[in-house]
């Protein structure tokens, strides 16, 4: 709690820790230092001002004449500009971070966590398996307030394989239960052939509640499905830290439109 930073904040920092490893970091890390020396806050107009003049077509900090700034991008080509009309090819060789430029297959730490995968066993009381999907008109939840991308009376509709929708007797378009150790949502389901059996595939980014001015959004509805995910620090990825938030064990039934309102009421 009061940890949480902005994504820029973290870029800074990252770019900071890694300046040994390119120019770019180096320069950003100066920055992000200097700032502090002089009692300013580092903020992304001068990070981004940073990545332009590092990149094709910058002006290196002076180093080319009539190079691009942020300030001369803006002024001159206010739509954008192609600086690299052909990218060079062949170039893993001076790119790769590992230290004999190869890139390396074999990590133990993932052989690893392979193997605990394969010993895992599968809860009995959730058979199945909920995984993530993007929307094309969605993009995580930045596109249910415009009126153009909502069109078509969209609503929030998860898949799922005919097989198991016929061995639990739900019907397209049919209303379900989606429940996980850690919660439980309803949506109505569309059945397909084309998503492997046993998995369930609900969009994420649905649910609005009350968000803000997000009128449109919030009429919208759906379910939260990060109400199925554990908030556990303890179930987070063990190799990257990230929250597990696919292939979590679920139980899918269905449900009549009574259960449907009071379990999205919840």
């Amino acid at each position: 709690m009061g940890e949480a930073r902005t994504e820029w904040e973290i870029i800074a920092e990252l770019a900071e820790r890694m300046a040994g490893r390119a120019p770019i970091f180096a320069v950003m890390g100066l920055g992000k230092k200097l700032a502090g020396l002089v009692g300013r806050r580092f903020t992304p107009r001068p990070f981004v001002d940073a990545m332009i003049r590092m990149s094709e077509g910058g002006n290196r900090f002076g180093l080319r004449r009539g190079g691009l700034t942020s300030r001369r991008l803006i002024q001159r080509y206010p739509h954008g500009v192609v600086v690299a009309p052909h990218l060079r090819t062949e170039v893993l060789d001076e790119v790769v971070a590992y230290r004999d430029g190869r890139v390396r297959l074999d990590h133990q730490d993932i052989a690893g966590e392979m193997v605990d995968l394969s010993r895992r066993s599968e809860p009995a009381d959730y058979p199945m398996r909920v995984i993530g999907m993007r929307e094309p008109r969605s993009e995580n939840s930045w596109m249910h307030n415009a009126p153009l991308l909502m069109r078509g009376n969209r609503i929030h509709r998860a898949l799922m394989h005919l097989d198991d929708a016929a061995a639990r007797r739900i019907g397209d378009c049919g209303t379900v239960a989606v429940r996980s150790p850690h919660g439980q949502i309803a949506l109505p389901v569309s059945l397909t052939a084309d998503i492997v059996p046993g998995t369930i595939a609900v969009p994420h980014g649905w649910g609005h509640k009350g968000t803000g001015g997000w009128k449109l959004a919030n009429r919208a509805g759906g379910a939260n499905v990060n109400q199925l995910m554990s908030s556990d620090p303890a179930d987070v990825e063990a190799l990257a830290g990230m929250s597990w938030l696919t292939g979590v064990p679920v139980e899918v039934e269905r449900v009549d439109s009574v259960a449907f309102v009071a379990v999205n009421r919840e």
